[in-house]
């Protein structure tokens, strides 16, 4: 650890604050956090933004009440206000340390508003991340562990005591206050979850062979930090030329331009922002392998998060699973009505102007059944709708959520895609007016 820069626990706090929201401490009632507390609590900077503290309250152990309870008793002994948030964990397909974290950020970025929520997290655990991370195979932007700072929610977290070794925040608060009390979560000990098994087991050979085995952690994910910042600017410059103008496609001709290092963080980049989620090394390997190298007569698609990756032709995307769900039913468009609601679709009749047109006849819409044809010109051939489909470009689940337009059993219009010369017999203005989705 670099004893050259500040090691003030005091001071290190202060000079990350420059939110003009509240301060929120994660306060969980152990040790870090206590002190974390402590300080924040007699910090005229932090009280001046409006301080308080937010414990979380997973329901997983027994003594989880009792937990929230001594939360409450510091809290008021510190005069800090206090929230306790309830939250639901579910283990199922992530483990339940993974679980019990998501449901804790979550309860953070609900929390923030618009503030700094403050972590007590240290140079011991950034040393933990690191050697956890390696070992589970992560890449570059993982081995670069916790960040100091990072959005979330409306407001920012931080993490002020990144630098600080564990034994210096307890020394220094038994030296502060030393009547103040704080709890050991026995699940911190239990070396059936992987993070206490390096704490407890791994680290502390590590340290018998290499003492300066955590601060050569801690600075190697500065480094990884550092290298990735630089990836990413080059990634998000790549994925600006690869975009369509569609938000949800990528030009896969471009994208295989790009080397394998960029190409894949402009995925992740891509994946983040549509659905919030960032893949991770094997999820990257299925993308490129099972749906952009897919065989070129394929209809790959792969689901992550609550989106789908697809391919169609030499376009990428990335779509919510809501919008890949085929129409089914039909309605009938009255006479004078200008919008009709078919399914998940509100469905407009608009002018040149932009102004709502009434349909003249009723009409009806439906969803596709297979088959049909359609007349596009006068004296042309009635050619199968999807032969139209075919050569317009339209992919597979795009076909099967177009809107059809008919009148008896006649076609007059693939909603968005094609209409039929003779539209014009029951609908004269065809030519000046549109349909909308």
């Amino acid at each position: 650890m670099d004893r050259s820069a500040s090691s003030d626990p005091r001071a290190l706090l202060d000079a990350c604050l420059s939110s003009a929201g509240p301060v929120t401490v994660a306060f969980s009632g152990g040790a870090d956090s206590t002190a974390l507390l402590l300080v924040a609590a007699q910090s005229d900077a932090a009280r001046s933004l409006g301080l308080r503290a937010l414990h979380v309250h997973h329901g997983l152990h027994a003594q989880a009440d009792t937990w929230a309870a001594h939360c409450e008793r510091v809290c008021a002994q510190l005069k800090v206000p206090l929230m306790t948030e309830r939250v639901s964990v579910d283990p199922r397909g992530r483990g339940i340390e993974a679980a019990a974290r998501d449901a804790r950020y979550a309860a953070f970025a609900r929390r923030i508003d618009g503030g700094a929520l403050l972590l007590s997290h240290h140079a011991d655990d950034q040393a933990e991340t690191v050697l956890l991370r390696l070992l589970r195979g992560a890449s570059i932007d993982g081995v670069a562990a916790m960040r100091a700072s990072r959005r979330l929610g409306s407001g920012v977290l931080l993490r002020p005591w990144l630098t600080l070794r564990r034994a210096d925040i307890l020394a220094w608060l038994a030296v502060t206050a030393p009547a103040l009390s704080w709890l050991d979560d026995p699940a911190n000990r239990d070396a059936k979850f992987d993070r206490s098994f390096i704490r407890h087991t791994l680290l502390p050979q590590i340290d018998a062979r290499f003492p300066a085995a955590r601060e050569r952690l801690t600075r190697f994910a500065a480094h990884a930090r550092e290298q990735q910042i630089e990836i990413d600017a080059w990634a998000a410059r790549a994925l600006a030329a690869c975009r369509r103008p569609d938000p949800c496609c990528l030009d896969l001709d471009a994208l295989a331009k790009l080397s394998p290092v960029i190409r894949r963080t402009a995925l992740r980049q891509f994946a983040h922002e549509r659905c919030g989620a960032m893949p991770g090394v094997h999820e990257l390997d299925r993308i490129e392998c099972e749906v952009i190298g897919a065989r070129v007569d394929a209809d790959p698609q792969l689901k992550f998060a609550d989106h789908v990756f697809r391919r169609y032709r030499r376009t990428l995307y990335l779509l919510p699973r809501s919008a890949l769900e085929p129409l089914v039913g039909e309605t009938t468009w009255p006479a004078g009505a200008s919008r009709i609601d078919f399914g998940p679709l509100t469905l407009r009749a608009v002018d040149e102007h932009g102004v709502e047109a009434p349909v003249p006849c009723p009409l009806t819409v439906r969803a596709r059944r297979g088959g049909e044809r359609i007349q596009l010109y006068p004296g042309g051939p009635h050619r199968e709708l999807r032969d139209v489909f075919q050569e317009r470009a339209i992919p597979p689940w795009q076909r099967a959520r177009t809107p059809l337009l008919c009148h008896d059993d006649e076609l007059l219009a693939a909603i968005g895609v094609a209409k039929a010369q003779r539209l014009a017999r029951y609908w004269p203005n065809t030519e000046t007016c549109v349909i909308k989705v």
